[in-house]
């Protein structure tokens, strides 16, 4: 993640400028600046990461639809609200954990 505070602040929904106001915030209220700094990088990979899984998630569902559409074969109404709630919990977690960081909580 290094030297992208362009790619990190578009995923944490902020600018790169408060990107690294974060990080220096995140130093100044710590005892240890560089490890509050790490830690707060750290969080944000790990958004990152979880951010591309679920665009590839949606990359599948899109892609399972498209099939089902066309050939027809839907699976049990249940089996699709089970698959749908649990994408949208996984969202709401993502977005969760984005604004406490962009919060600087």
């Amino acid at each position: 993640m290094g030297g992208a505070p362009s790619a990190v602040a578009r995923a944490t929904r902020s600018s790169p400028g408060g990107y690294v106001a974060e990080c220096a915030l995140a130093a100044a209220r710590a005892d240890d600046p560089t490890a509050a700094v790490a830690d707060y990088r750290a969080m944000v990979k790990a958004l990152l990461a979880a951010n591309r899984q679920l665009g590839g998630i949606g990359n599948n569902l899109n892609q399972l639809t498209w099939h089902l559409n066309k050939d027809g074969a839907w699976p049990h109404p249940d089996t699709v609200q089970r698959l749908l709630a649990r994408v949208e919990a996984s969202i709401a977690e993502v977005d969760t954990a984005v604004a406490q960081i962009t919060e600087g909580r």
